[in-house]
């Protein structure tokens, strides 16, 4: 673990900024480089309503596949930027943004990059939702090749 890389899932909540914070003291600890990653994971059109429109339109707003893409990468981005000014990180640090499923693309990028531990936060949820839908840190704690540290 000396020699290798931190990856840190962020999806803006609370647990992950706090899972954030962890990671950057872990990477700091070991002066390994820390790799953050957003994974932009919802339905196309879910988040129409903070796109810019106008009064004339009558509130509908017609958008390209490309354009919401777009708008989805640049709000990622501008809330990755925010979040490292308040954190003010000391070491090397690499931030990705990727599409899919959550936990897939945070196990293919953890493997790709030969991290050599991953740093997920943890929703509490109830015993029933747990059983019906397993969490994504549940996913990369079952799935993962490297150890996995999660911060409630």
């Amino acid at each position: 673990m000396r020699t290798r890389q931190i990856l840190c899932p962020v999806d803006f909540s609370e647990e992950s900024e706090h899972a954030l914070e962890y990671a950057i003291e872990l990477a700091a600890l070991y002066k390994v480089k820390l790799r953050l990653l957003h994974v932009i994971s919802k339905a196309y059109g879910e988040d129409i309503t903070t796109l810019p429109h106008h009064e004339e339109n009558f509130g509908i707003v017609a958008v390209t596949q490309a354009q919401l893409q777009q708008h989805m990468q640049a709000y990622a981005s501008e809330k990755i930027h925010t979040l490292l000014q308040q954190l003010h990180p000391e070491q090397q640090l690499e931030v990705l943004i990727r599409r899919g499923s959550a936990a897939g693309q945070i196990l293919e990028e953890a493997e790709s990059a030969n991290v050599g531990m991953i740093v997920v936060g943890c929703h509490q949820r109830t015993a029933l939702a747990h059983w019906l839908l397993p969490s994504v840190a549940e996913e990369i704690i079952n799935k993962a090749k490297c150890p996995v540290m999660v911060v409630k």
